[in-house]
């Protein structure tokens, strides 16, 4: 990046990272200070958001002088010059006062007895993770004589033109976004979405082109965020599960959102395995600093690895063998997780942990392990899907562009899609490009925009690619651009509903994890109709990895044993969503066999883990 005429600025994001604390003033102190101007939680900018289901409108800051995020941006810096503006970010100084301390809970289990049941209280913890590779992010923001001009990497559209021309006076037919697909661009949303806000306030303040860039840095807020489930299980006489008393902490403004998040864990605890009554409470952080959250696929992989953590810490609490008491909680009427079992080799899950004698890290003692193997299942669905969607394909002499309802997540697909669709068409792979779609966004397909599994879009580009096929073959009269539309059509979307079975060998003073025999279950599906390869799988199940122990010095490896085993016959709906989800709780839940205990956060903070342990002796 390099500075630009003075018709140009550029714009740069100011960090407070001391949380639960409010600003009562801020300075710098630079030699171009009469160059850097500022916009900041002083200017009181607030905007409008509209509940897409009961039509309450929300009024939101884009600047708080209450940070309740490690992170949180209260002020931007601008000028036509970036040298200065990066070093005044570092002369910023902030008066603060400091608020209360936030409620903390124990991570352990914690025993009650009341008239009728067995009390179990845990608390599990799971943060985001940031899987950008890019040292930052740049948006590039400027109104000409009509139009006003994004160029970002942003999924989401139709809502960020909705969103702008209801709170900036610009009409969404004259918003004109750039969007080139990239695989983070879901993930990062949320500081794309407020740069963008960010930078149209600054331009429309100059009347000027506006460069916002965000470097990591100033990505701490997604980092700090996290889900917080603080649980009271209540097991009867035989420790079966009867009642959950669900508290979820959640340490981001849900805002407009808050409603979806409620009913999608209300639809995943309706469609588990288990009988049992469950109260769910949510507290939610009410800061009405905005914060565009729509990280579904983190959001369900908390879930999904709360559940199985818990059970698998139920087990060992009550000195049980985790699947064996699974099994003893599934309903009598659930086939498709016997289906899975019957494949399931249960020998397996019965290893016999070595002896061991584990102290803490800092003592100098030889090298010791453990083995543990973990299981998870997901029967997903996609109740909320409630609209068709499309994708649509332009077809020129020299260039495909495809334009996607949302991004691709998994980049393996991306480049295995483009490489397909170039070598039909007779095109180079640099010039296939995937673009974001706008849809008409309305309160009927609001929640459509955060469902986002990739193999939809297969699904569509692979029967456009046939299209296109076809009509070369038929010797079309090269007349261009040839256009190519797709439906995604809700009902022909299957649940995908799989196991996963991983074991795992942990040593503890030399800090590594050998995963082996991960055995992906899948109800249906045949080897004929995959269309899939071992580096695709391998990559996900590596993702997953890479969350769980991304936070933690610990050297990882996966030996080349991944395999898919098919329950029975059918169609194979291989979710990019679905595998990573399985494959991160079955991680987490051979770890806990392997520590014997409850290590409440994930990404795993192995600080906390290897300190909590004094002398501890397995003699099985």
């Amino acid at each position: 990046m390099t500075n630009v005429d003075v018709h140009e600025f550029w714009a740069l994001p100011v960090c407070c990272n001391v949380k639960d604390s409010f600003i009562e003033d801020f300075s710098f102190v630079d030699e171009h200070v009469s160059s850097i101007f500022s916009i900041s939680y002083k200017d009181n900018i607030t905007l409008k958001f509209r509940d897409f289901v009961d039509s309450n409108e929300f009024n939101l800051k884009l600047f708080d002088n209450k940070i309740s995020f490690k992170g949180q941006i209260p002020l931007v810096l601008y000028s036509c010059n970036l040298d200065y503006l990066l070093k005044a970010e570092k002369s910023v100084l902030f008066n603060l006062r400091v608020g209360d301390v936030s409620n903390s809970y124990s991570s352990g289990f914690t025993k009650k007895e009341s008239q009728t049941c067995n009390v179990l209280n845990a608390c599990y913890e799971f943060s985001d993770y940031n899987s950008v590779s890019d040292d930052f992010i740049l948006v590039k923001i400027f109104f000409d004589s009509e139009n006003l001009i994004i160029d970002a990497n942003v999924d989401n559209i139709s809502f960020l033109k909705f969103f702008i021309s209801e709170n900036f006076g610009v009409s969404k037919d004259k918003i004109k976004i750039n969007s080139l697909n990239n695989y983070w661009s879901s993930s990062i949303f949320p500081i794309s979405f407020n740069a963008i806000l960010q930078g149209i306030v600054i331009s429309k303040k100059i009347n000027k082109r506006v460069n916002v860039v965000y470097y990591k840095r100033h990505f701490g807020i997604l980092d700090n965020l996290n889900l917080t489930f603080s649980v009271s299980n209540c097991l009867l006489a035989d420790n079966k599960l009867s009642k959950i008393v669900l508290e979820i902490i959640i340490n981001r403004p849900l805002n407009f959102l808050y409603k979806f998040y409620f009913k999608f864990i209300n639809n995943v605890f309706k469609n588990l395995f288990f009988d049992g009554f469950l109260e769910i409470f949510f507290v939610e952080n009410k800061s009405d600093f905005i914060f565009f959250y729509d990280n579904l696929l983190a959001f369900e992989t908390s879930v999904y690895n709360f559940i199985y953590s818990n059970f698998y810490n139920l087990a060992l609490s009550i000195s049980c063998e985790p699947i064996g008491y699974l099994l003893t909680q599934i309903k009598g009427d659930y086939s498709s997780f016997f289906k899975i079992f019957k494949k399931l080799d249960i020998k397996n899950s019965l290893i016999k942990k070595s002896s061991v004698l584990s102290v803490n890290k800092d003592y100098n003692i030889f090298d010791t392990s453990r083995r543990g193997v973990g299981f998870a299942y997901l029967n997903s669905n996609t109740y909320f899907l409630n609209e068709d969607q499309y994708v649509v394909a332009f077809l020129y002499k020299d260039e495909l562009n495809v334009f996607l309802p949302y991004s691709i997540i998994d980049n393996n697909l991306s480049n295995y899609l483009k490489n397909s669709l170039a070598k039909t068409l007779g095109l180079t792979y640099s010039s296939i490009n995937f673009l974001i779609d706008e849809s008409v966004l309305n309160s009927a397909n609001f929640y459509n925009l955060l469902f986002k599994d990739p193999y939809l879009i297969e699904k569509a580009i692979l029967s456009i690619k046939d299209n296109f096929s076809s009509l070369m073959d038929a010797d079309f009269a090269n007349e261009y651009p040839v256009i190519v539309k797709e439906k995604i059509a809700i009902s022909d979307i299957n649940d995908c509903v799989l196991g996963c079975s991983v074991e795992l060998k942990f040593e503890f003073y030399s800090l590594s994890a050998v995963f082996s025999n991960a055995t992906f279950f899948v109800e249906q599906g045949k080897f004929s109709k995959l269309k899939l390869n071992n580096k695709r799988i391998r990559t996900i199940f590596g993702l997953a990895v890479d969350y769980v122990f991304c936070r933690a010095n610990v050297s990882c490896d996966i030996k080349d044993c991944l395999s898919l085993e098919f329950v029975e016959d059918g169609e194979f709906v291989f979710s990019f969503r679905s595998v990573f989800i399985v494959s991160v709780s079955a991680i987490r839940t051979a770890l806990i066999q392997v520590f014997d205990f409850n290590a409440s956060s994930t990404p795993l903070d192995f600080e906390e883990i290897l300190n909590s342990w004094s002398i501890k002796i397995d003699i099985n």
